[in-house]
């Protein structure tokens, strides 16, 4: 029986869109988790959610090459369900930390299990016919925006609702059924590529890296999904406590989800327009022009003085955003041949693991020595120096 791609592609698009509904029901609020675990102090709060996310990325960029390998082994379906499974597991177990370091161990360990994004998008780009990619994968990055944002207003509502542990249990649910449905309803015709030998088989993650990094297209694409994902990871610890500063309320968590949920929507939204723009007007003008956007955005957002303005903000952010990554999707599975994208996808999303490990740590570090609006000024100069390298880098290729 001949697989429809369009229907696997629409039921990964739900399951992806709960996945991260429950994934994000509790992640956003992590540095507000560690203050009912005992952390009073704010800059405090931000040391410790620098170190959840740098435990994460550091296991996603110890474990995600493995994964990878696999996927072109024994398929991409296997390694959805493996994603969502283990990601929700963590999330009941973080239901159950009595200290911070307990839940950086679990963060850790979903870091080494999860990673339901990248492999989602490896069994799209693998499925999906080579015309209808830019629309395909803009698609599937609006699933996880979306998903993202709903669960981010639903999680803050309920973690003021019936608290943190309630909260996670649900979400860690939500996730593992998300794997079970693709496990039952998504299908896969994949057949391992024999015609290279044993030798090319058994070449090993650091062979394959090599053989990628040749390719100039997915060496621009790794460099600038690394140095993004540092800069992502540098506010990430900031921008919760930063609102919380000023917004000076208890219910904090409903405030800050509204916020993160209205950006996520706004960026999933038109991620589908931005992805379909990169087929007819380039992927050097979508890129460079979406990471320049996002500076000035975060630059702006330094100087928020009322929690209106910051949220305003990000919503905006949240827009440009949503042109950076599904444009790096379609040139990663245009630089790659389809046997190799999981191999690929691997490769990237260890080094965006890598960027990620990197940058919390380091952000929580500059909000304690030199105050939450610095992390912002530095999160722009970033997007800046990415952009014009890109730019730069990318000239010729389109």
């Amino acid at each position: 029986m001949q697989i429809s791609w369009k229907r696997n592609f629409y039921i990964l698009w739900v399951a992806q869109a709960a996945a991260l509904l429950g994934f994000q029901s509790v992640q956003p609020f992590l540095p507000y988790y560690v203050q009912v675990l005992g952390v009073k102090d704010l800059s405090e709060a931000a040391v410790w959610a620098g170190y959840m996310g740098t435990a994460s990325g550091l296991a996603m960029a110890l474990s995600a090459p493995f994964w990878g390998a696999m996927a072109d082994r024994f398929g991409r379906r296997p390694m959805v369900v493996r994603a969502m499974l283990g990601g929700g597991l963590t999330v009941l177990l973080m239901a159950y930390a009595r200290t911070p370091l307990e839940l950086v161990l679990a963060r850790f360990l979903q870091g080494l299990l999860a990673g339901s994004v990248t492999a989602c998008i490896t069994l799209v780009s693998t499925s999906t016919p080579r015309a209808h990619l830019g629309y395909a994968l803009g698609m599937m990055q609006s699933a996880m925006m979306v998903g993202a944002a709903v669960g981010m207003m639903g999680g803050g509502a309920l973690i003021d609702g019936i608290g943190y542990r309630d909260t996670f249990l649900i979400a860690g649910v939500v996730v593992v059924l998300a794997g079970l449905s693709v496990q039952i309803w998504v299908r896969e015709d994949f057949q391992p590529d024999r015609s290279r030998g044993e030798t090319k088989r058994k070449s090993g993650v650091i062979a394959d890296t090599r053989a990628f990094l040749r390719l100039k297209p997915f060496r621009i694409v790794l460099v600038c999904l690394m140095l993004t994902q540092f800069a992502f990871g540098v506010i990430m610890p900031v921008t919760p406590l930063f609102l919380q500063e000023l917004a000076q309320t208890d219910d904090i968590a409903s405030i800050a989800g509204f916020i993160f949920s209205a950006s996520m929507l706004a960026g999933g939204v038109l991620s589908v327009v931005l992805g379909s723009l990169s087929d007819r007007f380039g992927a050097n003008r979508m890129l460079t022009g979406g990471l320049l956007a996002t500076a000035v955005l975060y630059a702006l957002q330094g100087f928020s003085t009322t929690v209106l303005m910051l949220g305003t903000l990000q919503v905006i952010a949240g827009i440009t955003k949503g042109a950076i990554r599904p444009v790096a999707n379609v040139l990663l599975t245009q630089s790659v041949s389809a046997t190799d994208r999981g191999k690929a996808f691997g490769v990237m999303a260890s080094a965006t693991a890598l960027g990620w490990a990197v940058g919390p740590a380091f952000g929580g570090y500059l909000s304690v020595h030199w105050g939450f609006r610095s992390v912002f000024g530095v999160t722009a100069l970033l997007f800046v120096l990415v952009g014009v390298w890109v730019w730069r880098a990318m000239r010729g290729l389109d």
